[in-house]
């Protein structure tokens, strides 16, 4: 089975994605000068829920978003994988959780 970053660097690099001329490094950080997926800049999880709604794919983790919340989240007006869906399917992009790690 593949593993979540190779998924995510597979679907950013289909032609449905790359029509949105979305950079790697709104998503990444550059591993080297030569190859732009490195660690993630947003979290993994809201990026396959971004992915997968632009490509009509399931979600392997639109229920674990919806489940979690994030540190100093007391109550949700919509649930996270929700929200980020919501904005795709209104060709928006939302503003995801980035990550710490680079």
């Amino acid at each position: 089975m593949q593993n979540l970053d190779e998924k995510l660097i597979a679907w950013f690099k289909r032609s449905e994605i790359q029509m949105k001329n979305w950079g790697p490094n709104l998503f990444w950080h550059p591993a080297s000068s030569t190859d732009p997926f490195g660690k993630p800049r947003v979290d993994p999880w809201e990026l396959e829920v971004l992915f997968a709604t632009v490509l009509g794919e399931p979600a392997e983790y639109y229920e674990r978003l919806n489940r979690r919340m994030l540190p100093g989240e007391a109550q949700r007006t919509m649930k996270r994988a929700d929200f980020i869906a919501v904005n795709v399917k209104r060709h928006e992009l939302p503003l995801l959780t980035r990550t710490d790690a680079h």
